[in-house]
């Protein structure tokens, strides 16, 4: 939460002071600066190996650095994170983390297991394009196989709907039961490595998620019981609107209209019996109408995110004179 919002006003005040330019603040990496600059980072010690206290099977986030900060993954672009000889008692390097994202051509990933490549030898287009060498954290994945320890597995989720247009999942504890060097599809020299999820953890993360994507995109071919519709809507809507129930044998609604646009009743109106609204035919500005009700800012950034949580949320509506492709209203894109 701390993250977050010190990442939010990053942008908020980036937007004050350049308006129109779009999207340009790393608000990521502010948020990560201010709080290592106050000591804020968490399980810095690179000697934990494992689970990490506080965070779980399943937990979400939207930035590489949000894994660095909680001391999930301590690379900021680095796949493979790991305890350099110096530090390890056995003078030997320990993998602690793996981030799995797809970033190399010889990955596979089904989930409990994964064979996964070790680093080094790509080019700027994630082409293998030189032997990798057992070194670094390809030298510390191997030491954690010979030794038994188990890795924290991280995914790279690409996400539309994402600030980062990524989402990175905690996945739990893998253990590595083999390793060896074979010809990638390139026809260079790869390390792969064979790691199997560990029993007796809660469901992955990012199987829930594939499956949440599979109901929007293919929801007749997932369909489970409980769905009495899939879009009571009738493709009025921008996205489906589903019907759920598997508590008992209701069916309702079965004879309805389904209203697009909400219907005002004349006593919410003032005294004149008018609807009233923005005049920002051009689109809203700091003056608007309706950001005046939520305390004379935007509620929303440029790309259409929360700043920051409220208890009641104006938008700009039916009688606004506003296009309604402004950052103001966020209820007419689905």
């Amino acid at each position: 939460m701390l993250y977050d919002s010190i990442r939010i006003l990053s942008v908020a005040e980036e937007e004050k002071r350049a308006p129109g330019l779009g999207r340009r603040a790393r608000g990521d990496l502010r948020a990560a600066s201010v709080l290592r600059d106050r000591g804020l980072w968490l399980n810095r010690d690179k000697r934990i190996v494992g689970s990490i206290p506080g965070v779980y099977v399943g937990d979400i986030f939207f930035f590489r650095m949000e894994l660095c900060v909680v001391g999930l993954h301590g690379q900021v672009q680095a796949g493979i994170d790991y305890l350099p000889a110096s530090q390890s008692s056995n003078h030997e390097p320990i993998a602690t983390s793996i981030i799995v994202s797809g970033g190399y051509e010889d990955d596979e990933d089904a989930g409990d297991v994964i064979i996964y490549t070790g680093h080094g030898g790509q080019d700027k287009f994630n082409r293998q394009c030189a032997h990798q060498k057992l070194e670094g954290g390809n030298l510390a994945l191997e030491r954690s196989m010979h030794y038994g320890i188990e890795v924290r597995v991280i995914r790279g989720i690409k996400c539309q709907g994402s600030v980062s247009s990524k989402l990175y999942v905690y996945d739990g504890l893998y253990r590595i039961f083999d390793c060896w060097f074979d010809v990638g599809k390139s026809g260079f020299g790869v390390y792969k490595y064979k790691i199997l999820r560990m029993e007796g953890q809660g469901e992955m993360g990012s199987a829930v998620l594939k499956f949440a994507e599979s109901l929007r995109t293919r929801p007749l071919s997932v369909r489970q019981s409980g769905y009495l519709s899939l879009d009571i809507s009738n493709k009025k809507e921008k996205v489906p609107v589903f019907l759920f129930n598997d508590i008992d044998s209701d069916q309702d609604p079965l004879y309805y209209d389904y209203l697009v646009t909400t219907v005002f009743p004349t006593q919410v109106f003032h005294q004149s019996g008018q609807g009233t609204g923005c005049d920002c035919v051009d689109g809203c500005s700091g003056n608007c109408f309706c950001a005046m009700k939520n305390g004379g800012e935007f509620a929303y950034d440029q790309n259409g995110f929360l700043l920051r949580g409220k208890p009641v949320v104006f938008e700009c509506g039916t009688f606004c004179r506003c296009p309604h492709t402004v950052r103001i209203v966020s209820h007419k894109k689905g």
